[in-house]
């Protein structure tokens, strides 16, 4: 079903038929970021059919964005009995894992995300968020090829890039860790805590002039969005 994308479109539907409440829930949280109605809205759907694993799946996505990660990771295994081979389902459940400090079974997630469809549309996301898991872990060799993995699936993943970058700065590879920043800088202007990495990464290299003109921009850009 379509997203519902707007209060009268929803009323005027089948308020009985979960995969309307489904759809309601997605509009709220990725429209309208109203996590706690969207929770509710999945909750609805999950009374009406109780083994609707998108459901489960949404409703770990929205107690993910509340920060209440335990009960996500509960919601994820009920969509997993469900539906064990669903991708996204085993990257939000990677998410609650990484949330709770557990990185290794979140890199277990996502490696089992992985497996699952590698080429698919997830897969970026899941090596990145891999490599985000790795890194945790002070294995930051193992992090740079889940990044470069992301990188080859998809070349303009801002977020990939600056993550490798931060895996380089750990390894003191501050040099090639600079060209990082600046690519997902090129990537997305606007990205500010690239350009924050970036000053970070400049001071390191004696660049201070640079470093501060760096930073100032990170804080112009944080600022904007308050």
């Amino acid at each position: 079903m379509e997203e519902i994308t707007c209060d009268q479109e929803f009323l005027d539907g089948d308020l009985m038929n979960a995969d309307l409440w489904v759809a309601r829930g997605r509009y709220l949280m990725r429209a309208l970021g109203r996590y706690s109605d969207a929770l509710d809205a999945f909750e609805k759907a999950i009374e009406l059919e109780p083994s609707h694993p998108r459901a489960w799946r949404g409703k770990a996505v929205a107690l993910n964005n509340l920060e209440r990660y335990g009960e996500a990771l509960e919601s994820c295994s009920r969509a997993l009995e469900l539906d064990p081979f669903n991708p996204r389902t085993w990257i939000v459940k990677g998410f609650s894992h990484h949330n709770l400090g557990d990185y290794e079974e979140a890199v277990k997630s996502y490696d089992r995300a992985i497996e699952l469809n590698p080429l698919g549309p997830d897969a970026r996301r899941a090596w990145n968020n891999r490599g985000a898991a790795l890194d945790n872990l002070g294995k930051h060799e193992d992090a740079l090829r889940s990044y470069d993995e992301a990188i080859m699936l998809e070349p303009f993943d801002a977020y990939a890039w600056n993550n490798k970058g931060v895996s380089l700065v750990a390894l003191k590879r501050h040099e090639e860790a600079l060209l990082c920043f600046e690519k997902a800088i090129k990537i997305y202007p606007n990205y500010w805590t690239a350009w924050m990495n970036r000053g970070g990464c400049l001071k390191a290299l004696g660049r201070n002039e640079e470093a501060e003109e760096s930073i100032e921009m990170a804080r112009k850009i944080e600022a904007s969005y308050e």
